[in-house]
């Protein structure tokens, strides 16, 4: 089925959803959460997060009796919520030791059902408009996501495992085309229905850290939404994240102070000359992905530096000795900076390595994800194959 037929926006799932969003927003008398779980959690705490509007914030708790746990209060609007289970609540800290799961919560009970038989629990929700909506909207997408999924493997299995560059270019475009039509679909899904909270939830996601939209793109859509989405709690954060949002294709890279592997403390900015393109690639010499991207960018590097492509590594390694036995082993011929603070994080909006951000010599962003059959594409529409 094509794409028109899997986003549902115009047939028989359209009319399901707008029966659906009627309650969409209805107002709030008081949530009601309810679990059943393996009796061997028996006295657990149970603590409810909402997660939309900056850092988690713990509004709720209980502890699990005779297999089971509820949780009620008030909400002021539809919130988007985690629930975490702690089976050691003297370690809270550990993950291997908590079990968590995502839930919209509202005016409509919810009710959690955990099948603990496999090494992972897992929850089963039903109730709830808004979660229903969530998981309707979701059924809906997968499609989509499915065909973006196996672009990407084929991409994966052409580009790395089979060695074809031409073929991976080719695939990581329809990589791109499957991606643009799975963010078609959310946009329309907030257009269509501006009130919803998952409609919220959506514009989040999609004004993310390293999102592809501009920033015109993002503030329309904040701007789609109706005003009792815009002004609440998870409305103030997303219009603050877009306002405040720094690495957007387009404007210009933030810079930063770095020592490189002589001490000396340099300017990524440095590194960014007129009439050139920059690669600037934020990695560690402990993470395989970072040291596997290495060889693919020798090559284009070897290819296109006499024509005006450079290169910039920012590494995130704690340990200089361990950053430096890794620059020894790769003998990469550009240039090295040592982020020990991590500052590079912060200042590029990322939590992960590699993370690949393509300037031009204005030292404006021209392309996020950067690597890969991404990075030769892109640097064959600019010099050319």
């Amino acid at each position: 089925m094509r794409v028109g037929a899997q986003t549902g926006m115009g047939h028989p799932f359209r009319r399901f959803l707008a029966a659906l969003f009627a309650t969409g927003c209805a107002p709030h008398g008081g949530y009601t959460l309810t679990g059943e779980v393996p009796e061997a959690w028996e006295g657990k705490p149970v603590v409810l997060f909402t997660t939309d509007a900056g850092q988690a914030e713990a509004i709720d708790s209980t502890t699990v009796a005779n297999g089971k746990f509820r949780l009620q209060g008030v909400l002021d609007a539809p919130r988007n919520c985690r629930v975490a289970v702690y089976l050691d609540p003297e370690n809270r800290s550990d993950r291997n030791l908590t079990v968590t799961f995502p839930v919209f919560l509202d005016s409509t009970a919810v009710n959690a059902v955990c099948d603990a038989s496999k090494s992972d629990p897992v929850f089963t929700l039903a109730g709830g408009a808004t979660q229903t909506e969530w998981q309707a909207y979701r059924a809906a997408l997968e499609p989509l996501a499915e065909e973006r999924n196996r672009a990407f493997r084929d991409y994966v299995e052409a580009f790395y495992n089979g060695g074809d560059e031409a073929k991976g270019i080719e695939l990581a475009r329809r990589v791109d085309e499957k991606a643009g039509l799975i963010r078609d679909f959310k946009i329309a899904y907030v257009r269509e229905h501006p009130a919803s909270a998952v409609s919220l939830a959506i514009v989040q996601e999609l004004c993310d850290r390293q999102s592809r939209l501009d920033r015109a793109q993002m503030e329309s859509l904040m701007d789609a939404l109706a005003p009792q989405a815009r002004e609440s709690a998870a409305g103030r954060y997303a219009a603050a994240c877009i306002r405040d949002k720094r690495i957007v294709e387009g404007q210009p890279l933030p810079d930063l102070e770095l020592p490189d592997a002589k001490g000396v403390v340099r300017r990524v900015s440095d590194f960014i000359r007129p009439g050139h393109y920059t690669l600037v690639e934020i990695w560690a010499s402990w993470c395989m992905p970072c040291r596997g991207e290495i060889p693919f960018v020798r090559r284009a590097y070897d290819r296109y530096h006499r024509n005006g492509f450079d290169v910039l590594y920012v590494s995130i390694d704690s340990d200089a000795g361990n950053w430096k036995q890794a620059l020894g082993e790769e003998k990469m011929p550009w240039p090295q900076l040592l982020d020990t603070g991590r500052t590079s994080f912060t200042t590029y909006e990322t939590s992960a390595v590699p993370t690949s951000i393509l300037v031009d010599g204005e030292g404006r962003i021209c392309r996020l994800n950067a690597r890969g059959g991404w990075l030769d594409g892109v640097l064959e529409e600019i010099y050319g194959k």
